[in-house]
């Protein structure tokens, strides 16, 4: 996945269509509240200019009295509509992001298995998390508050030029070379915008390595160098954020400057035509007044400038993970066999890795409903990619692969995971309850289906030892359970699913010898009819199968029962005595 392009043609366009587009109408509530709350902030300077030039002109204690009413009431409807602009667009971009945060997080769910080993978790979470809580931000604050602070520029400069027009041509000289200025730094800004999600990605990748890891920097005694390894790794991150930051402050002081100015030379030259009688008083007291008003709009449009391109590099993070296509996808008329018997067929099969290297060459492998068999041979024969490729984690590069003659990339993904189950080596727990990890597998499961599926597995006198029993929380990854016992709860939770094939991907290599001929013994007296394909490296847990189909280099050398690979003395026969002598 590559990083944010935040220079890409038509990215916020296309934000604009995906995400505001459904809200218009709240957009446009929005829009109108800000308007009022602009049109609102523009009463008192020219009210003010009433007061002085005739309610305090002229003596007239009952205008001045109006004056002030009109003074307050349009404060009060300014805070009223001011406060219901905030709710509004505080409402708006939380669902808004709410809405892109969870459509990326389904995007992320449909991506193979095999996407993950390419990518670092932490840079993902970064671009679910950080990233979408800077557009959160842009939406919800930066982007309303530069529509308002545009449209009180507009306001401000529309009332000075009915205030006076030679003063008005005056602050307007300011804003050209200014703006040109902005121009000029944005292409800058949006580099080092991406650099700096990029160095956050990088920051939260490695942090999450080295929390799930601590076990491994604490046997090793790695601390300290790890904690100097973090101190690199947030420099790029520290270095972007702070050049972000001065740049800002330089705009904005550049503004500062430049308005300022402005305002002294407005006030020397209508000064000096108050002086000669050609402008009221009232008038250059509210033209002074609305024009020291454009300093804090003119100054929060400068600085939105560097969030918009910190939220421009987040936007286009966001969209490259969103635009990288699932590998595995449902085809458009995918359907599924109205029953599944569990005959498993694989013709010519070939697979790659993304990589490029070969996993699988030329396979070609049957195995009948209700047949136990083994995938057995060295590591990195391919046990594990003809176990992907059944549960279409991969598609295989050449051949098919047909489950009762179907073949599986027109099967629908549902029913093909329904139908086919896989326990891996490492069990995946959540940190959660012993039952919600169980019920993964069957939501409506018992408490009494529970305790069956774990006491076949061995696992009831850890059940009983517990003082919460099901509801007693398995930690993050499973990690206050014995290695043994989390693949034991992984078998049981395949129980409870009952699919019609179940491989076991060295799904008992952490129990003993004894408790894994116990609990395989248990497991296939429970799937009997089922067909079942076990992959290990130890072939004393596969001897008595119905089969054993031996892998090496991607290609199946061999095939039969246990005594008949003995007899043949090819590799099957080797690994045997091998193993045979180390026990």
């Amino acid at each position: 996945m590559k990083a944010g392009d935040a220079h890409r043609p038509g990215l916020v366009r296309r934000f604009l269509g995906d995400c505001v587009r459904p809200y218009l109408v709240l957009q446009i509530e929005i829009g109108l509240c800000l308007l009022a709350s602009v049109i609102l902030g523009l009463v008192d300077p020219l009210v003010l200019r009433a007061i002085i030039d005739r309610a305090l002109g002229d003596g007239d204690a009952s205008l001045l009295a109006l004056l002030c009413g009109l003074l307050g009431l349009a404060l009060v409807f300014r805070v009223l509509f001011r406060l219901l602009s905030v709710w509004l667009y505080s409402y708006s971009g939380l669902v808004i992001l709410f809405r892109l945060r969870q459509r990326v997080f389904e995007h992320v769910e449909r991506m193979s298995p095999y996407f993950f080993r390419g990518e670092r978790v932490g840079d993902i979470l970064a671009r679910l998390t950080a990233d979408i809580d800077v557009l959160q931000r842009a939406a919800a604050h930066t982007v309303v508050n530069a529509i308002q602070d545009a449209l009180t520029i507009v306001g401000i400069l529309t009332a000075l030029c009915f205030l006076d027009l030679r003063l008005t041509l005056v602050v307007i000289l300011v804003y050209p070379p200014l703006l040109g200025f902005l121009v000029l730094l944005n292409r800058g800004l949006r580099r080092e915008g991406i650099r700096a999600r990029e160095a956050m990605g990088g920051l939260y990748s490695f942090l999450e390595e080295r929390i799930r890891g601590m076990r491994l920097v604490q046997e090793f005694l790695r601390e300290k160098t790890e904690a100097r390894r973090h101190v690199g790794v947030s420099r790029p991150w520290i270095r972007s954020n702070l050049a972000l930051s001065l740049t800002g402050a330089g705009q904005v002081s550049l503004a500062d400057f430049m308005t300022t100015g402005a305002l002294i030379v407005v006030f020397l030259l209508g000064g000096h035509r108050v002086l000669a009688g050609t402008l009221s008083l009232g008038t250059l007291v509210a033209f002074f007044t609305l024009s020291g008003r454009l300093h804090r709009p003119l100054s929060g449009l400068v600085d939105v400038n560097v969030d918009l391109q910190i939220a421009r590099a987040s936007l286009g993070r966001i969209y490259d993970l969103l635009d990288t296509p699932p590998s595995i996808r449902e085809a458009e008329h995918a359907t599924s066999p109205p029953s599944i018997e569990g005959a498993v067929h694989l013709a010519g099969v070939s697979a790659r890795f993304e990589n490029g290297a070969q996993a699988l060459s030329s396979v070609d492998l049957t195995i009948a409903p209700g047949e136990v068999v083994a995938l057995v041979g060295p590591s990195g024969g391919g046990k594990s990619t003809l176990a992907a490729l059944l549960v279409r984690a991969l598609d295989p590069t050449q051949g098919v692969v047909q489950i009762d003659g179907h073949d599986l990339r027109r099967w629908k993904l549902g029913d093909l995971r329904r139908a086919v189950g896989l326990v891996p080596q490492e069990t995946q727990l959540f940190h959660d309850t012993l039952g919600a990890n169980l019920r993964m597998a069957r939501p409506r499961a018992t408490d009494a289906e529970l305790d069956e599926v774990l006491r076949r597995m061995e696992l009831g006198e850890l059940l009983a030892s517990l003082p919460d029993g099901l509801d007693s929380l398995a930690g993050e990854q499973g990690l206050r359970l014995s290695g043994g016992e989390r693949q034991r709860l992984a078998l049981a939770r395949a129980l409870l699913k009952k699919p019609r094939i179940h491989i076991l991907d060295e799904a008992t290599s952490a129990l003993d010898v004894r408790t894994e001929r116990r609990v395989l013994e248990q497991f296939l007296e429970s799937t009997r009819g089922a067909t079942v394909i076990l992959i290990a490296h130890r072939l004393s847990t596969v001897a008595g199968v119905d089969r054993i189909f031996v892998l090496s280099e991607g290609r199946i050398v061999e095939s039969g029962r246990h005594e008949e690979l003995l007899e043949a003395g090819g590799l099957y026969a080797e690994l045997w005595r091998e193993q045979e002598r180390k026990r």
